[in-house]
């Protein structure tokens, strides 16, 4: 059983103290949801920890590619030379935490307009359709 303790601490202690809860609530965090995921580590990008892959990509990442094999694992794992239970690991942890996976996904959706605020000279360009114009190949 546990007891709630109250202790008065100098400012740079209680700083200190409050960083490494912080820190091992987020270790606890993440080995528990290693442990529901087999394939499933977590690594740090830009300061911040993400859910990856064993060995391999970023969970959003996967998923990105997945919407686009209409979240098929065995065309999701070929695409990405991935087992299919890397890839339904992926999945069903993306099952499990849909809100930040989305965000990933939203914070790296490079669309032309965001692109555009970021590189102002950027040009759309229109590529023809080359095989229409290929008969007989």
């Amino acid at each position: 059983m546990s007891q709630p303790v109250t202790v008065r601490l100098p400012e740079p202690s209680w700083e200190e103290l409050r960083q490494i809860a912080r820190r091992e609530h987020r270790f606890i965090n993440e080995g528990l949801r290693q442990s529901r995921f087999p394939y499933i580590e977590f690594r740090s990008f830009r300061g911040e920890r993400h859910a990856c892959i064993k060995g391999a990509l970023q969970v959003w990442q996967l998923v990105m590619v997945a919407r686009d094999f209409g979240m098929d694992v065995g065309k999701t794992g070929d695409h990405l030379d991935l087992k299919p239970e890397q890839v339904q690991s992926a999945l069903n942890y993306y099952a499990a935490y849909p809100d930040e996976i989305d965000l990933a996904l939203a914070e790296n959706d490079m669309g032309f307009d965001r692109l555009k605020s970021v590189l102002p000279g950027l040009q759309l360009a229109a590529v023809p359709n080359v095989s229409e114009n290929v008969a007989g190949c």
